[in-house]
């Protein structure tokens, strides 16, 4: 008998466990709310480029290094900034979109003391959401094996550029066994957001030294194989 309430009280103790893990898990895997989102693509006071009170082109790197210790979705105890030459530095830290939401990293760059770029990594939100809210993007570029470094998985990237307003939009995909398959679909998860100052995108590309050139990179054509979409 005394086994068997044992026994009893186990199979208890693991049932909690597991529901209080499967909830946890939907916590942070479940998509960002309406207003959650906000803290990403900000609001009428504050939108894109402008994130968290910081704006490209505008903000000194200490008031914005000041206004991340203060923002409700930086994790204050991760902003790390490291000065290169006097004006020029980065930071970097860690944020969270929701209250229940996965850890996100960022990093922000600033020149003659003034923040330049703000880089947002959000595998939660997709590509869909963005051009849902502000349209199709100017220009798409497509780079095929992008990864890094020799040990990295062999990956496909695409660039979305909406320079005029300030913001390019990138993705990655794994290399499928047929090379020539890569499904490119509203729910794919960007990987991260570029915010800089507007500009002409012919003058961004050069700032950049992408070593493209505007010609090679294509309009939106919406959704499908990517590389019969966007590269031949």
């Amino acid at each position: 008998m005394k086994n068997s309430k044992m026994k009893f009280y186990a199979l208890v103790v693991f049932l909690i466990g597991v529901v209080i893990f499967i909830g946890m898990n939907l916590a942070t895997t479940r998509p960002p709310s309406a207003s959650e989102l906000e803290n990403f693509f900000g609001n009428e006071s504050c939108s894109w480029p402008c994130w968290q009170g910081i704006t490209p082109g505008v903000t000194k790197s200490s008031d914005a290094l000041q206004l991340l210790l203060v923002s409700p979705v930086v994790s204050k105890s991760t902003v790390q900034s490291y000065e290169q030459r006097p004006g020029k530095g980065y930071a970097h830290w860690e944020w969270k979109i929701g209250k229940n939401q996965r850890v996100l990293n960022a990093d922000m760059a600033w020149q003659d003391g003034i923040v330049r770029s703000i880089i947002l990594y959000a595998r939660i939100v997709s590509i869909g959401e963005i051009v849902d809210r502000f349209g199709p993007p100017e220009k798409v570029s497509v780079i095929i094996d992008c990864a890094t470094t020799p040990e990295q998985p062999q990956e496909w990237c695409a660039s979305f550029y909406y320079i005029k307003r300030g913001y390019e939009i990138r993705l990655n995909w794994k290399m499928p066994e047929n090379a020539d398959d890569i499904q490119f679909s509203p729910s794919d998860p960007i990987s991260f957001v570029y915010l800089s100052e507007p500009s002409a995108l012919e003058d961004k590309l050069s700032y950049w030294g992408s070593g493209r050139d505007i010609i090679d990179l294509r309009d939106w054509k919406g959704y499908g194989n990517l590389l019969e979409l966007y590269e031949r």
